[in-house]
């Protein structure tokens, strides 16, 4: 028991020094704070688990060999069809520092994206009522929606939009770079402006987080 609680400690170290460069490394995004898993639905998080374990078919998916353009393109066409604005929660892989509160400040946050996080990235709804993962599959990226949005049309970003969450896209992906996207849905950007919960005591265990 001693053991395992010095490793806990160990490992809290080492995750609050990555937590603690993410906001410099995420350019492009405002890391507000960080949210333990209990302030998210159950529901939600579980999705993320049947999306790694091929449990649910992709909402969408793109070539993993196309420009880096196009993926973003892809990528905002997917959090736009989830509901997810330039607010979101963004599944970072540590254990005691699960979830960063993010805001999206310019373009650059696609890029750093890729680069920090890997072709793998998990968001939740400012509002937490939806979700979104990509996954790097051998040829393709996969996208998943949670819950799966109704057949309606999605309205082009509004101006202001398009100047914080688009980098440069010439146009976008085509029809042999992208499946079509199953269903679009129509529902303003979510946004909330209060700071997240603090993370806990620094001594918690992870099953507490």
């Amino acid at each position: 028991m001693r053991t395992e609680n010095i490793n806990r400690k160990f490992k809290l170290h080492d995750e609050r020094r990555i937590a603690a460069q993410l906001p410099e490394q995420l350019q492009g995004l405002d890391v507000v704070g960080f949210v333990r898993v209990d302030e998210f639905p159950a529901e939600l998080l579980n999705s993320f688990g049947e999306f790694a374990g091929a449990a649910v078919e992709p909402y969408t998916r793109i070539y993993r060999n196309a420009q880096p353009n196009r993926i973003d393109a892809w990528l905002l066409e997917l959090l736009r069809h989830g509901r997810i604005g330039d607010r979101f929660f963004l599944r970072t892989g540590l254990e005691y520092f699960p979830w960063a509160d993010c805001r999206v400040l310019d373009h650059r946050w696609l890029e750093s994206l890729r680069r920090v996080i890997g072709p793998n990235q998990g968001f939740i709804s400012a509002d937490k009522t939806s979700a979104a993962m990509t996954i790097g599959a051998q040829y393709e990226m996969l996208g998943f929606l949670r819950p799966i949005p109704p057949p309606a049309a999605v309205p082009p970003p509004t101006e202001n939009e398009q100047t914080v969450l688009l980098s440069a896209l010439p146009e976008p992906p085509s029809d042999n770079e992208t499946t079509v996207l199953i269903s679009r849905v129509e529902a303003p950007t979510q946004r909330i402006t209060r700071e997240p919960a603090p993370t806990g005591e620094d001594t918690a265990a992870p099953d507490q987080l």
